[in-house]
This record gives structure tokens, C-alpha cells and sequence, in this order.
């Protein structure tokens, strides 16, 4: 892999130049300073709740096989969620199941302009540059998240959920070639990219006119790096090759 930049909001990874911009807004269960945590918070810090399980080792499997850029975010959805709009309810919970997070008790309207100006913002700064950088190519953007096998009791049966909004014939598309290699695959689930949830890669898509959507990744699929590593390559042997302008 090539050039690594990091900064406290962002992690960009260049590969060779390719045509691909993966982003991952939920790549990290960090808390940055100042802000400290409690032991209470470790159980939603390190679940579902605080970040993108094994979505990391899986990016990094897909930038070295099919070149590109990944932006990846270093700070915990629970402090800032760079996956939402800024004025959004859900932009930074307080609570989880009725449980206070130590770090948000107390949030105040300057703390949470604090964090959208050191966290939100840069991230998404850097996501804008490099699809500025990549423009060129007319790169693909495609934003990658995890989710659990269940939730609230009911079952989630497909491994990878492809996710769109404008751009439903290329995300069809994704489809057939993910379920070519192998992979069970649902269009707008678990989640509906209609239901405003895909807010990040929409956001720059559609600034730079870009086609764009978000592959989720059953978590069990992502247990350990090795079998993350694995399914990134298995996603980029999909991705190859690939003429995403080529659909209606």
C-alpha cells in the first residue's frame, strides 16, 4: 500500500491509482481528547454501537487489490457520527438501552459544535478531497459498513445488503456480481438507502456527480482480520473489471 495521511478525525490510504474511493465512517471506537470514558462504556464502545466490526482489515484487503483511495474515520460513532447530518437527533446519542455514555452526559450546544468542527467536519473534508484528487477517473464511491446477524430477535439472512438511493441499476448491478462470487446479497437491506441512513457517500456522490452506494457486511462473516481480509477479496475480485458508467 502507498501513502498513509492521518489526522485526529481521518486515516486516508492511497493504493496505486485505480478508479475506487471506499470510505468508512464507522471504522474506529476511538474517543479523542478531551473527552475521557467510563468502564460502563466499554461493553457499547467495543459492540455494534461504537463502531463498524472488522471493516478495517477489510478495506485495507480491497485497496491493495484494486487500488484506489479509503477514507477512514478515527473517532467512535458514539462521539460524532460522520454517517449523519449534522442537525441529526442521532448525530451523538446520550443514552444506549437507557444507559448513559460517561463522555456525552451533559452535552451542551458548544460541545457538539466542538466535535462536528474537529471531528465531522475534517472527516468529510478529507472524503471531499480525495474524490476532488480521483475525479479524474470518475471513481466508483462506495461506502463500507458492517452489521450484526440479528437484531431485536429477528434474523438477518443475507451476508451483504448493497444500498442505494439514485443509482438503483448499477446497485443491481453490484448485486449480481457479489452474488457471483459467492455471496447471498439483498438490495437495501438490512437498512433502505432511501431511509436518509446512507448520508455520507450520498453526500459527495452527489457534489461530485458520482455514482455511489454503501455495501454492509454481515459481522460474523468479519470475525477475525484473516477472514475480513478474506471477504475484501472477495469483494474486490467483484468489483474488478467493473463498468459502473455502463448502466442505464
Amino acid at each position: 500500500m502507498g501513502m498513509q495521511l492521518r489526522s485526529e478525525a481521518f486515516e486516508i490510504l492511497r493504493g496505486r491509482e485505480a478508479p475506487f474511493l471506499f470510505t468508512c465512517e464507522h471504522a474506529s471506537n476511538r474517543v479523542p481528547a478531551p473527552l475521557t470514558t467510563a468502564d460502563a462504556d466499554r461493553q457499547w464502545l467495543e459492540s455494534h454501537w461504537g463502531w463498524d466490526i472488522g471493516i478495517p482489515p477489510m478495506a485495507r484487503a480491497m485497496l491493495e487489490r484494486l487500488g484506489g483511495s479509503a477514507v477512514l474515520a478515527r473517532f467512535s460513532r458514539l462521539v460524532c457520527d460522520p454517517n449523519r447530518r449534522p442537525d441529526a437527533e442521532t448525530l451523538i446519542r446520550t443514552h444506549i438501552h437507557d444507559e448513559p455514555l460517561s463522555f456525552n452526559r451533559g452535552l451542551h450546544a458548544g460541545e457538539r459544535q466542538r466535535r462536528l468542527d474537529a471531528l465531522h467536519g475534517p472527516y468529510h473534508g478529507a472524503v471531499h478531497a480525495e474524490a476532488t484528487r480521483l475525479a479524474p477517473a470518475d471513481p466508483l464511491l462506495l461506502s463500507l459498513h458492517s452489521f450484526t446477524p440479528e437484531l431485536d430477535g429477528a434474523v438477518r439472512p443475507m451476508e451483504l445488503g448493497v444500498l442505494f438511493h439514485e443509482w438503483e441499476p448499477q446497485a443491481r448491478d453490484l448485486r449480481d456480481r457479489l452474488a457471483g462470487a459467492g455471496f447471498s446479497v439483498a438490495l437495501n437491506e438490512p437498512y433502505s438507502g432511501r431511509g436518509g441512513l446512507i448520508y455520507a457517500i450520498r453526500r459527495h456522490g452527489l457534489t461530485h456527480d458520482r455514482v455511489f452506494l454503501e455495501l454492509e457486511v454481515r459481522q460474523d462473516l468479519l470475525a477475525d482480520e484473516g477472514r475480513a481480509r478474506q471477504v475484501g477479496a472477495r469483494v474486490a475480485e467483484a468489483l474488478a473489471g467493473w463498468r459502473w458508467r455502463a448502466g442505464p
